[in-house]
């Protein structure tokens, strides 16, 4: 699988993903006009038939803030994430959250509820 790496803008976040250490990451803001449009080609490069991340691969997100159309984007990235955990893939997701941020450890929870994984809660550096 090749490396993945789109660079942040001021509505975007950083999209990363390291094959070699089997890393990917979302870091920053995602407030895009069309979430969809942002993550739907990164979901389908990640998740390609044949060609997934390896096992133990974490996926970590580092968001300070995302819209309602964000939301459901990084849903359904994270459904992708978890059709790996259930095929015995062991992904991890780490979730980073500012203190005292209720809407970030909020939004945590609940991806944790519908999806039915867990999270990782950490504490945002």
């Amino acid at each position: 699988m090749e490396a993945l790496n789109i660079a942040a803008t001021k509505n975007t976040p950083a999209i990363t993903f390291d094959p070699a250490s089997n890393r990917f990451s979302v870091i920053g803001i995602s407030v895009p006009e069309n979430a969809s449009e942002f993550y739907q080609p990164i979901i389908e490069r990640l998740f390609r038939v044949g060609d997934t991340p390896a096992p133990g691969s974490v996926f970590h997100f580092r968001l300070n803030y995302f819209n309602s159309s964000s939301l459901k984007a990084i849903y359904m990235l994270l459904s992708e994430v978890k059709k790996g955990i259930d095929s015995g893939h062991g992904y991890v997701i780490e979730w980073c959250v500012e203190q005292d941020d209720e809407f970030m450890q909020e939004a945590a929870e609940t991806f944790s509820e519908l999806l039915g994984v867990p999270l990782t809660v950490l504490p945002m550096e």
